[in-house]
């Protein structure tokens, strides 16, 4: 991705992230207007310099116009203290995120996140979940995928970067863990976590969310996979790496000895 892709990528990220708070704020800037239009406050003044001045008032700087009546009054104490509430929670801590995403990615890649779509997902990311995601990556570098894991700084452990792969820092069994990761939008979920009852319980989740999704879930003991009816779930997966790992170890075994002459 160029400069300027990454730039413009970045620039809708934020504009996503705060485009309700600029809307609530816009929408307050002209009920003040309209409403000190309406009261008489400032007869003559034409609408625009009404809106003028609503924004003069929520910035706390100064107004040459004298108004008349309460509303002007009732309007420089709220008109402020609103601002501060839409702009100061919404929109300053969005563009803190931003300025600050490279020492701290993790609000940031919540935000990037929710632009993703039609990407992958993996959740527990131990050395499987290290070794598929590197393959993963490998094999398609513009893949989008998100590393849903409660370790910190995975990405840097793992070394991998760029703007497309995110970690949500977070228990993938959680339900707003997996909203977080866009599973309800992702294309692939691998559910790789050493622990059996991780993974059944954020595969019903996952299914929940995107029973769409092609879901692949590591289980250590296989016979825990008739917990999931499959036949109805064509969609669903399950495996055993250490099943998968033996039988291609049996077989090249069985191959090198046989073409050894060594086969009894």
């Amino acid at each position: 991705m160029t400069r300027l892709a990454l730039a413009w990528r970045d620039f809708q990220i934020v504009v996503r992230a705060v485009w309700m708070n600029l809307t609530v704020f816009i929408a307050m800037l002209l009920s003040a207007a309209v409403s000190m239009q309406t009261s008489g406050s400032y007869p003559g003044i034409s609408f625009y310099r009404l809106l003028v001045i609503s924004l003069h008032t929520a910035l706390l700087r100064p107004v040459l116009e004298q108004g008349e009546g309460v509303l002007p009054t009732l309007l420089a104490f709220l008109l402020p203290v609103s601002t501060m509430i839409i702009l100061g929670e919404g929109v300053l801590r969005v563009f803190r995120v931003y300025v600050r995403r490279g020492e701290s990615r993790g609000e940031w890649d919540l935000m990037v996140v929710q632009t993703f779509s039609k990407h992958t997902v993996i959740c527990g990311v131990g050395e499987l979940g290290r070794a598929i995601a590197h393959k993963l990556m490998a094999s398609n570098p513009d893949r989008q995928v998100v590393l849903v894991d409660i370790r910190p700084n995975m990405l840097t452990e793992l070394g991998l970067s760029g703007p497309n792969i995110c970690q949500v820092q977070a228990d993938m069994t959680t339900q707003a863990t997996l909203e977080a990761a866009r599973c309800q939008e992702a294309n692939l979920i691998i559910l790789t976590s050493g622990n059996d009852a991780y993974n059944l319980e954020a595969g019903f989740k996952v299914l929940h969310l995107n029973p769409k999704a092609q879901i692949w879930i590591r289980l250590y003991r296989s016979d825990l996979a008739s917990l999931m009816d499959l036949s109805t779930k064509p969609n669903v997966h399950f495996f055993s790496p250490y099943e998968q790992a033996a039988e291609t170890l049996v077989e090249h075994i069985t191959d090198s000895t046989a073409k050894s002459g060594h086969l009894r």
